[in-house]
């Protein structure tokens, strides 16, 4: 049993170090991901801070330590916030950074949380301490996805990289993997600070043996031929007024039917138009498609089903609300007669993109988007019914929210579309971190994932995550592929975030307990 007498603890009595060692497991949180990408870190990214908190004897402080890890990760995560802000918000660069300032301090509570915690739990047992630890990660990775808007951007689990230890995923999304990260963070700790080192690092072994098994035993079998054409159309159209004024259909109608005339001769040369019925996908983009209001677009995209006897899914802005006045992130699937079998509107909507949080200052902080007054937000999931299979189709930023995406699989989808425009991002590392988080839905969900952009990452994906083909970022193409309609549901498909409410009962539970007056902490 660990004791507050470890060997760990003398060199941990200066508060600096303790604060160095928070602040360090921020940047190894911040190096998992893209674009640093040292995803092997995810195992030990945690260790710094959970040994100073362990160590750590009074509650507030415990809060600060673990709010500077948050803080350090999610600047280091989100500093592209300020570039886009500044270049497509119109801020100057003092309130472009104030955005992420804001951010930052708001959404470093949930790791504040989590280091007062497990503090407290460690005056009583550091052993017990160690154990909620996983269980304690992942409640707060879920209040972070429900929370203030939600933002589960960067779960630890989006960098545990092999492939077999993913398909864990099919049965507690994402948070189980890092559920496994922070067990392995414990056990580091547990062997760092436990005096006589034995028991820990046979545990740490076996452990280890326990990964790599579990690894094995869920590779994925090897890819097979699929039946279903799948055109994906990356335009790679420029961002700003500019280049919205040379897109406008109604006043220039060439650049549409040059993605008309290009999308035609690809399933042409495909041969998709001899097989089963070809699938479409013009993405989320910047341009002005107005399929509600715009004859010229509504019609080139109806013409251009009825020529490849396709179903066409195009992004398009649509407007809702009182007197229709109110624009929406949208999508339209049409069926290969040019009929309109769906029109989905976006449901979550980008914080600063679409709307301002109503903690973020309204009125005071301005959006990223053209488009007067905030955008409406969609009501309910739909699915769209065809003789070849049911669609689902979520749009951007909607790929971070396991439990939204989980929908449309439930509801039906044997195949998931996601649409997006990550040209916002830039040259950032939000655009990989983005389509890592899109990966993951195919695993959790058991299903293709047809990822159309706007400039990348365009991708088909498996339902295992293994990506089939891409186009690299910045180019303009069209991407053709094959996928498959599923329709067997995995564990998270059909039962939801039963993993993760488990973890908040679980640390709830040991919480009360633990904190009990009349508990006594473990001195053996």
């Amino acid at each position: 049993m660990i004791t507050a007498n470890s060997t760990a603890s003398p060199w941990l009595e200066k508060l600096s170090v303790r604060y160095a060692a928070s602040g360090f497991s921020g940047l190894l949180l911040f190096a998992c991901f893209p674009i640093v990408n040292w995803n092997i870190l995810v195992w030990v990214a945690c260790v710094p801070l959970l040994v100073a908190l362990i160590v750590e004897k009074r509650w507030l402080r415990a809060f600060w330590l673990g709010y500077l890890a948050g803080a350090v990760f999610l600047s280091g995560s989100c500093y592209w916030f300020v570039s886009v802000m500044q270049g497509y918000g119109n801020l100057n660069p003092v309130v472009a950074a104030g955005v992420l300032i804001l951010f930052v301090i708001v959404f470093s509570t949930f790791y504040g949380v989590f280091g007062l915690i497990e503090t407290a739990v460690a005056r009583r047992s550091i052993f017990a301490a160690l154990i909620l630890g996983p269980f304690l990660w992942v409640a707060m990775e879920l209040a972070r996805t429900y929370l203030i808007t939600g933002f589960p951007w960067n779960l630890l689990g989006y960098a545990v990289r092999p492939v077999g230890l993913q398909q864990v995923a099919s049965v507690t999304a994402v948070y189980g993997l890092s559920f496994l990260a922070v067990i392995t963070s414990a056990l580091v700790t547990w062997a760092l600070v436990e005096r006589g080192r034995k028991v820990s690092l046979v545990a740490l072994a076996a452990w280890t043996a326990i990964l790599l098994a579990g690894n094995w035993l869920l590779e994925p079998p090897p890819q097979q031929p699929e039946p279903n054409v799948a055109l994906l159309v990356q335009p790679n159209i420029p961002l700003g007024e500019a280049a919205m004024d040379s897109w406008a259909p109604w006043t220039n109608p060439g650049p549409v039917e040059s993605l008309v005339s290009d999308s035609v001769e690809a399933a042409r040369v495909s041969g998709a138009t001899s097989a089963a019925l070809p699938l479409i996908v013009w993405p989320e983009t910047s341009a002005p498609f107005l399929y509600g209001r715009d004859p010229v677009f509504r019609g080139a995209i109806e013409s251009m089903a009825k020529r490849v006897n396709a179903y066409v899914i195009s992004g398009t802005v649509t407007f809702g609300g009182k007197g229709s006045s109110q624009p929406e992130n949208a999508a339209v699937l049409l069926g290969p007669g040019g009929d309109l079998l769906l029109h989905y509107v976006k449901i979550h909507l980008v914080p600063f993109g679409e709307y301002v949080p109503w903690w973020a200052f309204p009125g005071k902080v301005g959006k990223i988007t053209a488009e007067v007054g905030d955008f409406l937000p969609g009501k309910a999931v739909e699915v769209a019914r065809t003789p070849e299979g049911v669609i689902g189709i979520f749009i951007c930023y909607e790929a971070i929210f396991p439990q939204l995406v989980r929908k449309f699989a439930a509801g039906g989808a044997g195949v998931l579309v996601n649409i997006s425009d990550d040209g916002w991002y830039g040259d950032s590392s939000a655009p990989f971190q983005h389509f890592e988080m899109a990966r993951f839905r195919a695993i959790e969900n058991g299903r293709f994932v047809l990822r159309g952009t706007n400039n990348g990452i365009t991708a088909i994906i498996d339902p295992y995550g293994r990506v089939q083909k891409e186009i690299p970022r910045n180019q303009y193409g069209i991407l053709t592929g094959h996928f498959r309609y599923l329709t067997k549901k995995t564990f998270y498909t059909e039962n939801g975030d039963v993993f993760a409410w488990f973890c908040v009962a679980v640390a709830a539970g040991m919480v009360l307990v633990l904190l009990m007056p009349g508990f006594r902490r473990a001195a053996g």
